[in-house]
């Protein structure tokens, strides 16, 4: 079998936004890869990105920190980009019990970490046993990506069973990410501190940790005798690159002048003002939607707020208009919502009814609550104004834009809003002090497969309504899809839980989640995983 190349190798025409005169030299010599000439080994590769990074455990999901450990794991499944399909990689192949309950993987033989020591069917084991249960003398606790794990049974040096206590349709996607990638024992024996060490990542992936410079910078080095890409992947054995130099430069003029004075070859997050800037001096532009959540607002159901109120979270709803905010402060490389998911996340539903702009109902639903407008325009309801706090959130580059514009929409209707602008460590403070307490949280969850749903919602896992009660219909509804295999049935599930979360006014959708790199002409062969995490083993320089 020939398998086809992964998207992110690609380059794939669709998603790729190669704009401007200057790349028509380079576009026109492409080959079916979209790389131009034969893949040259060797070179350093200069990465900026705008986030600092922070803790190294596997499973944390900043971008900054997961565009790098991406390249430094293998999993047991590769998940194609664009069809979703699940494909081998550590694991040859698999088989699911007839009762859903059971997982059972044959491993690659002679795979082998950076330290030398084997990937076999112990390692997995007890890898997944530290995810499914946690170890609280360790102080990792357990990972809401295996909900009902059930312990996992070496069958032999290279076979591996995976059990549940009730079937999870989602659990073959989950080996496929970045932060399921299989560990050595060394790493597992850390407590949650030492984990937090990027020197500690033992991975069997195509590079290793090389240096460390706090949290602005970390460089990788090729592995030596890697020989066990994904299924998929554009060529064989090790990767092509030396090095990677990753490097956190927040300023967003700063890592676009970069690219144009060959600094760095890679700029993670290209404003969208500065997206014909880099085309236009010859640079290349990938647009790769995040599949996963779409980029909302989370409304905290727990907060002493007027967003208690359904009419209220129902009219914010309504005065919200994606389709301003994408043509003013966005681009076309960004989507616009029409589900609480990315259009390209498998199995996702539909929203658009819920997601129309109309002011008028706005007014309406907050006039028939009570709120009746002041004399300076602001609503008001026994003597409280319709006032709230939006926090720029650090993570994402467009947010000031996108909330300013989002402060003006809501103030059409009588809602006044306060624009904070806090630092990283200042954000994380901030949630970690009292998150009920902050009435609307911009995030969303990467993943490639509907149950990011029950990660988000479920009462026992991230709870981001932060409501005093659970909603017992919304843990029934996430849960119930994860229980359902065939697609169609799935897709029915899914869209119970878009209906209730929309009836209910518990997001509000902004953009689907989209990452923009800018990248220099002499890159060839980058691309991006299945949740846009960059992946460089098929990456060289051109030059």
């Amino acid at each position: 079998m020939t398998p086809p190349r992964l998207r992110q190798t690609l380059a794939s025409l669709a998603a790729v936004a190669v704009l401007g005169a200057g790349l028509s030299a380079c576009s026109s010599a492409s080959d079916a890869a979209g790389a131009v000439g034969d893949p040259v080994a060797g070179g350093t590769l200069e990465v900026y990105d705008p986030v600092e990074y922070g803790a190294w455990q596997i499973t944390n999901t900043l971008w900054s920190n997961s565009n790098v450990t991406d390249n430094l794991v293998d999993r047991l499944t590769w998940q194609d980009p664009e069809t979703g399909e699940i494909k081998p990689w550590l694991a040859e192949s698999w088989e699911i019990s007839e009762d859903e309950l059971s997982y059972t993987f044959h491993l690659r033989d002679g795979v082998t970490f950076s330290n030398g020591e084997p990937v076999d069917a112990a390692i997995v084991a007890a890898n997944y046993d530290q995810h499914g249960y946690g170890d609280e003398a360790l102080g990792v606790a357990p990972d809401q990506f295996f909900t009902g794990y059930a312990g996992s049974e070496v069958v032999d040096p290279l076979t591996v069973t995976i059990n549940f206590t009730e079937p999870n349709a989602g659990f073959l996607q989950v080996t496929s990410i970045y932060r399921s990638g299989i560990l050595a024992q060394s790493y597992l024996d850390l407590d949650w501190n030492a984990k937090g060490q990027a020197e500690n990542l033992i991975g069997s992936g195509p590079f290793v940790v090389a240096d460390v410079e706090g949290t602005t910078g970390i460089t990788l080095a090729r592995r030596d005798g890697y020989d066990w890409a994904p299924t998929g992947a554009a060529h064989d054995g090790e990767a092509y690159l030396d090095e990677i130099v990753f490097t956190s430069v927040p300023e967003a003029s700063t890592r676009v002048g970069a690219l144009q004075s060959g600094e760095a070859h890679v700029a993670r997050n290209i404003a969208p003002y500065d997206e014909e800037t880099v085309t236009a001096a010859g640079g290349q532009l990938l647009a790769v939607p995040v599949q996963g959540q779409v980029n909302k607002l989370s409304i905290s159901l727990g907060a002493d707020a007027p967003t208690r109120e359904l009419a209220v979270r129902q009219a914010l709803q309504a005065a919200t208009d994606r389709e301003e905010i994408n043509a003013t402060v966005l681009s076309d490389s960004y989507g616009i919502p029409t589900s609480s998911l990315v259009a390209s996340t498998p199995g996702h539903g539909d929203a658009s009814s819920y997601l129309e702009t109309d002011t008028a109902r706005a007014e309406e639903l907050l006039e028939d609550a009570g709120w009746v407008e002041g004399s300076d325009g602001i609503r008001e309801k026994d003597g409280e104004r319709l006032s709230f706090t939006l926090y720029v959130t650090p993570y994402y580059q467009v947010s000031q834009a996108v909330l300013e514009l989002l402060q003006a929409q809501w103030e059409e209707v009588g809602v006044e809003t306060e624009l904070q602008t806090p630092s990283l460590t200042e954000y994380e403070a901030l949630l970690a002090d009292d998150p009920q307490a902050v009435v609307f949280q911009q995030g969303q969850l990467s993943r490639a497969d509907v149950d990011v749903l029950r990660t988000a919602f479920d009462s026992t896992a991230q709870d981001t309504t932060r409501a005093t009660t659970p909603d017992a219909t919304l843990d029934e509804l996430v849960r119930a899809q994860a229980l359902v295999f065939d697609p169609t049935e799935r897709q029915a599930a899914v869209q119970a839980v878009e209906d209730h979360v929309f009836e209910n006014a518990l997001i509000i959708p902004l953009y689907e989640e989209t990452q923009v790199f800018g990248l220099a002409p002499s890159v060839q062969g980058f691309g991006t995983e299945a949740v846009a995490r960059a992946w460089y083993y098929d990456t060289w320089i051109n030059e």
